[in-house]
């Protein structure tokens, strides 16, 4: 499909990552909504590839530090996100939602592969 998702559905996803940074900003978050961060900061990277929108890799980079230290606080039974620490990760949100407003679904679904390759892999990280 050559045109972008349509906005509700977009506002949807968008509303969905938000509320779960808002979840590990009150230290109540899980590994399921940690998942979805990572997932939406990767896709965002792969659509930016793509050339749907831009950002500074040290950005994509500071949020990947960010979630890897609260991946690492799991097993602490922490389960949080200091308020300081979520600028890079709310940037980096916001562009998603930009990007999936303007790229073509099939870029999107593309990108979805490309993540789910990834997630097959041994690499560390898509950068």
């Amino acid at each position: 499909m050559l045109l972008p998702h349509k906005a509700a559905y977009v506002r949807e996803q968008s509303l969905h990552w938000h509320l779960a940074l808002a979840a590990f900003r009150a230290g109540k978050g899980n590994g399921d909504l940690l998942s979805e961060l990572v997932k939406a900061l990767y896709l965002a990277w792969y659509l930016q590839e793509a050339g749907f929108g831009a950002a500074e890799r040290e950005l994509y980079l500071e949020a990947e530090r960010i979630l890897d230290s609260a991946a690492r606080d799991t097993c602490k039974n922490i389960w949080r996100i200091e308020a300081a620490d979520c600028l890079p990760i709310i940037t980096i949100l916001d562009l998603h939602e930009e990007q999936l407003l303007s790229a073509p679904v099939y870029a999107v679904g593309e990108a979805k592969q490309r993540l789910l390759h990834f997630g097959r892999s041994d690499k560390r990280s898509p950068w």
